[in-house]
């Protein structure tokens, strides 16, 4: 026991040391909790305006737990599927697994200790989707000495159990499974398979969802559902404990409490059970030699083409190639517009929207559709990443005959030709789904292409300010910094204002004057972000590495 705590600290200070290395780590990861603060507070009032009235219609026929059931169901199932590709990068993918291995630890041990990063990103989900429901829930139920004791032993176990079956099922796959060949293909269709499940229950969700009838039809029929509870918790049997030692009281609550404490630890004695038993063996089978190498006649495939071209395609083939990139840079770059597409054709989306539409000014339509765009290509994670993507190997630019800036610029056109993927499916939306004018589409292609140069630009400033070199594992380039969240704040807020002062602004009443407003606007915010770009590389471009 005394090895594992030394391991687990040891672990424990190397990740966050990785996370907070410098002072301006600090200040940036302050600033952007004050930045959320806004948007936090208003997901809190919708969250609790929902509750409220689901509450007031379950609360006649004594189903209010319901609420508590369902959240701890979606809660469980969203940390289950999202632990999966974690739980494979931790245990088996990070490059330094070989330097443990060969220590006197157990299997077990290893195991505890390289669940740190995984289980860390598995309770920061779970606090965000479990804490508010639990306090909204114990305001509107009256707070019991009993619910607050229970919700913070079920808050501190629930998100446990989820993830150790994710990391059986992993255990058990690597352990049988022949993945030395294909080790990189099982990451990417991990990540895919998690994103389409968490698309697939919202597809679920709105196909079963009567929104004109569910108001007065859900109170009766919950009153039929003798075993309603358990039938939608029986997946995760400690949804079920959970809510029966949240939702009664007395002793009653204490004793599905202790069940529920007993069902963890009984889950954490199989997941070091299981480590002790098949981890070592899964370990080992990566060990396997790969595909034959290909030799090339380097004469008949060589091209001549300009040095930021070649860059340029460089770049888009190791996204592409490398799981982790292709997972962050692309995939959930397609969340957005697959989820808008659902909003469009479930619950009649589509023929609801066509009328707002149509009665709205092609100003409006301009202005929403252009933010709604800056927020999607802010939140890809493409040009934040350009620099820290490198890694180690990033000092193999300071001997390269290339320019530092035509390095800079390769990156920033990968950046915006990946961000294109999803502009060309926003388009294609907005031509064959939404009835939008033509005209309107054509001059938001123009600002979302310039929109799209200005967050590249932003994204490789702030990734050049404080690039992260040093991982050992894709993820930490995308989990363990703010520098994404960063850029995203500020496009989000810089753009954001500016089309809120254009859309209250009198004297612009026609689709052109806003065009070219934002279009002047787009090419003043280019030029700064350009020339502080240059800046900052003259300034750091040779350091980077020496400060790592």
């Amino acid at each position: 026991m005394n090895r594992t705590k030394i391991l687990f600290k040891t672990m424990m200070k190397l990740y966050f040391s990785a996370i907070f290395k410098t002072e301006k780590a600090k200040v940036s990861a302050f600033l952007v909790f004050l930045a959320m603060l806004p948007i936090g507070a208003l997901l809190l009032v919708s969250l609790s305006s929902l509750m409220s009235v689901a509450y007031s219609i379950l609360e006649p026929a004594n189903q209010q737990s319901l609420i508590l059931a369902i959240a701890f169901l979606i809660t469980g199932l969203l940390l289950l599927l999202l632990s999966v590709p974690a739980g494979l990068t931790a245990f088996y993918f990070s490059d330094d697994i070989e330097n443990y291995l060969p220590m006197p630890f157990h299997p077990y041990q290893i195991l505890i200790g390289k669940s740190l990063p995984p289980l860390l990103t598995t309770y920061a989900l779970g606090a965000l989707m479990l804490v508010p429901v639990l306090g909204i829930y114990g305001s509107l139920d009256g707070i019991r000495i009993f619910y607050i004791i229970n919700s913070l032993f079920i808050f501190l176990l629930f998100p446990l159990i989820p993830f150790i079956l994710s990391s059986l099922l992993v255990m058990f796959l690597m352990r049988f499974a022949n993945i030395s060949k294909n080790k990189d293909r099982i990451r990417v269709l991990a990540g895919v398979f998690s994103l389409a499940f968490v698309v697939g229950i919202n597809v679920v969700v709105r196909l079963n969802t009567d929104s004109g009838g569910v108001a007065q039809e859900t109170g009766k029929w919950m009153e039929q559902q003798d075993h309603f509870l358990w039938n939608i918790t029986k997946i995760l049997p400690n949804v079920y404990i959970g809510t029966k030692a949240l939702s009664t009281s007395g002793w009653v609550s204490l004793l599905f409490l202790f069940l529920f404490i007993l069902c963890t630890l009984v889950l954490v004695g199989l997941f070091i059970w299981g480590g002790q038993k098949l981890y070592y063996k899964g370990v080992l089978g990566l060990s396997g030699s790969g595909k034959g190498k290909v030799v090339a006649n380097i004469e008949q495939t060589s091209i001549s083409r300009s040095v930021i071209r070649t860059y340029t395609l460089k770049e888009i083939r190791t996204i592409f190639r490398t799981p982790a990139f292709f997972i962050n840079c692309i995939v959930q770059g397609l969340f957005a517009p697959m989820l808008l597409l659902i909003i469009l054709f479930m619950d009649d989306g589509l023929g609801s929207m066509a009328p707002s539409l149509s009665t709205m000014e092609d100003k409006s339509i301009l202005l929403a559709a252009f933010f709604f765009s800056v927020f999607v290509l802010g939140s890809n994670p493409t040009a934040s990443s350009a620099i820290s993507r490198d890694g180690p190997r990033w000092f193999v630019n300071l001997y390269l005959p290339i320019q530092p800036l035509t390095i800079i610029y390769g990156k920033a056109i990968a950046a915006m030709i990946i961000e294109g993927i999803t502009i060309i499916i926003l388009t294609l939306l907005f031509v064959f789904f939404l009835p939008v004018p033509p005209l309107v589409i054509t001059l938001w292609a123009i600002l979302i292409v310039a929109a799209s140069w200005f967050s590249s630009l932003i994204g490789i400033y702030y990734d050049l300010d404080d690039p992260k070199l040093e991982w050992l594992d894709e993820q930490e380039v995308f989990k363990t910094r703010f520098t994404p969240l960063i850029s995203f704040v500020v496009q989000l807020f810089s753009l954001g204002c500016v089309v809120l002062v254009v859309w209250l602004l009198p004297f612009i009443n026609n689709v052109w004057g806003v065009f070219l407003l934002m279009g002047i606007t787009l090419a003043v915010a280019i030029w700064i972000a350009d020339h502080r770009l240059q800046k900052k590389v003259k300034e750091q471009y040779c350091l980077i590495y020496e400060k790592q």
